[in-house]
């Protein structure tokens, strides 16, 4: 069966969302600190910190402050266990496709660097819909001889017929944002995918705006590739992120570069007798773990432990069931108001972007009223309420900016 950009976002939701209103996360509120003293209408920008993922960050630091004693120990072991494959479910993965890494850029870079693009004399499609830091990066391989092709939107979204005219049979990878941080558009990702491999291209897509905010299912959209930052909708820190890659590629395909682990001297003066395997046994990690850096932030991946488990046992579908008519209601409202809405009507996503013509007086009526947006370019307003707001929030704002 096909799924369609809508469908897909709106069908685990819908019987959600009869039974469960706006208030269905009420309880939450008191666990975000900064969304009870502030209308925090933000978390596209970044999530509030939760009272349980501080908490999760602090029992991991307490672990090497006080020692491994009094199940600290078991805990930072369980961690180390558990969190690519609660990650994995949250987005239908196998816990062998998710690596960890520092930030979404950092994915998206070992999937590209890794796919040998440039050398191969491939090109890599994009469009101006993507973050606009992987887009910068682009544009430095642009200048360094990669053919990379970025399709430009045509009245704030991104016509499938211009991304089908730019790939072409040595397409090696097309990227995405599947939620755009820009004005909240969601991209076709099924029929992207569909595309790119009929020409033999692989997917990869940012999922920072939407994974923990809106259901994500990567082999029903077909991604070969995806990766986030955990500080937005999955409600963790900075510094700690995942990458998925597609088990059948990795190695083959997506090559490794880095070269995690740690070899065994096996010889004299390191050992007093050498075992088999050479002087210095290689065994390589033969998962999603092969794509990451070495160490990494396990202090966040501790706060992001605690988030997960709560996330999974409520249901993203649930959370944004929850959460879709404050959206809704900004949506409907504030054309009506004189502000330009540049979120197209029919976007599933929970953020919502508006122009203004006077940015700066907007800006100084929200910080009186104490609410916080995120203000872009010139005159861009985006507003992206989440599981801790209420319809009061939403009434605030429309108060403010009436």
């Amino acid at each position: 069966m096909s799924i369609n950009r809508r469908q897909f976002f709106v069908s685990s939701a819908a019987a959600s969302a009869a039974a469960l209103s706006a208030s269905g996360f009420s309880g939450v509120r008191s666990q975000f600190p900064r969304a009870e003293s502030t209308v925090y209408l933000d978390a596209a920008a970044h999530m509030p910190l939760s009272t349980y993922t501080a908490e999760g960050v602090r029992k991991y630091n307490d672990f090497h402050m006080y020692g491994p004693g009094e199940g600290r120990g078991e805990y930072a072991s369980q961690i180390q266990r558990e969190i690519r494959p609660l990650f994995a479910k949250l987005i239908n993965a196998k816990p062998s496709e998710i690596g960890l890494v520092v930030c979404t850029k950092a994915g998206e870079a070992a999937v590209v660097n890794g796919l040998g693009i440039q050398e191969s004399g491939g090109n890599l499609v994009t469009n101006d819909f993507h973050y606009a830091g992987s887009i910068h990066d682009y544009v430095g391989r642009r200048k360094a001889g990669m053919d990379v092709r970025i399709v430009r939107h045509r009245d704030w979204r991104i016509d499938l017929k211009d991304m089908e005219k730019a790939i072409d049979a040595k397409t090696k990878l097309v990227s995405i944002t599947l939620v755009s941080n820009v004005t909240g558009w969601v991209e076709d990702a099924k029929a992207i995918s569909d595309l790119a491999h009929a020409h033999g291209a692989y997917v990869y897509a940012d999922i920072i705006q939407a994974a923990g905010s809106v259901p994500v299912d990567v082999k029903a959209l077909g991604l070969d590739f995806a990766a986030c930052s955990n500080y937005k909708w999955l409600q963790g820190v900075r510094g700690a992120g995942f990458l998925y890659v597609r088990e059948e590629l990795q190695g083959s395909k997506v090559h490794d570069l880095s070269f995690p682990g740690y070899v065994h001297f096996n010889y004299a003066p390191w050992v007093s007798h050498a075992s088999s395997g050479g002087d210095m046994p290689y065994e390589a990690p033969d998962d999603g773990r092969r794509y990451e850096p070495g160490n990494v932030n396990w202090a966040g991946y501790a706060g992001q432990y605690e988030a997960l488990k709560r996330m999974l046992d409520w249901g993203v579908d649930k959370m944004y069931a929850s959460v879709k008519p404050l959206a809704d209601k900004l949506k409907k409202e504030l054309p009506s108001m004189g502000y330009t809405m540049l979120t197209p009507p029919d976007a599933e996503s929970l953020l919502v972007v508006v122009q203004v013509k006077d940015l700066e007086k907007t800006l100084g009526v929200l910080r009186k009223a104490n609410i916080q947006v995120t203000s872009a370019g010139e005159n861009r307003l985006r507003f992206s309420p989440a599981i801790y707001n209420n319809m009061s929030d939403v009434d605030r704002l429309l108060d403010a900016l009436a």
